[in-house]
């Protein structure tokens, strides 16, 4: 039986369940913003499936609550960050804020933030940048969990590298958000709880 929550009450549950845990509440605001936009746009997998992780992992102490990210490099059009194991979606959002600044000024910029916690659904973001007339490419990997292999191979080198670009049209603007892998391990993770099987034989 399908439910349906209205879109102010999903986002109150996810603020309230991240604020209790620890988080400030305009971060948690910005969480549970990402979480619920990845539900709306049909990445279900990478939406507020991915709370209970969120929470589990602020309990754990993998994921911090509380601190900013520490600038490695500043260089005018492009920055590197260390994102101190914060929450994913809500250092995103400050990369992209200061991304808008920085390209106003230089033309084009790029932030980078090492050692960030799980960013969500990639396409949540993008229209944040094009609403401004902008052009943006956000791309993810975490070296240290590998889980694909590559065409031909049997072993696991790389990560589903998730890439996602958004451009400004005279209307809607175009989006897209891929995944490099032939299917993501969140997709993989569902359909294996539910007791399904995929639609082609994609895990080794």
């Amino acid at each position: 039986m399908t439910m349906r929550h209205c879109h102010s009450a999903l986002l109150a549950f996810a603020e309230q369940l991240l604020t209790a845990s620890g988080l400030a509440p305009d971060r948690a605001a910005v969480v549970a913003e990402v979480l619920v936009e990845g539900d709306l746009l049909g990445h279900t997998t990478h939406g507020l499936a991915q709370l209970p992780g969120y929470l589990n992992a602020i309990a754990m102490g993998g994921m911090a609550v509380a601190g900013d990210p520490a600038t490695l490099s500043d260089r005018g059009a492009s920055v590197l960050w260390d994102g101190r194991r914060l929450p994913g979606p809500w250092l995103v959002v400050q990369a992209i804020d200061l991304a808008l600044d920085r390209a106003a000024t230089h033309g084009t910029a790029t932030v980078v933030i090492r050692r960030s916690h799980h960013i969500a659904c990639l396409a949540a973001y993008l229209t944040r940048v094009t609403g401004r007339g902008m052009a943006v490419i956000l791309q993810s990997s975490d070296p240290s969990a590998a889980s694909v292999a590559p065409f031909g191979g049997t072993r696991a080198i790389m990560t589903p590298n998730p890439i996602a670009a958004g451009f400004p049209t005279g209307g809607e603007p175009v989006l897209m958000d891929i995944s490099t892998s032939t299917t993501t391990n969140g997709l993989t993770g569902r359909l294996r709880a539910e007791g399904r099987s995929l639609d082609h034989p994609w895990v080794l």
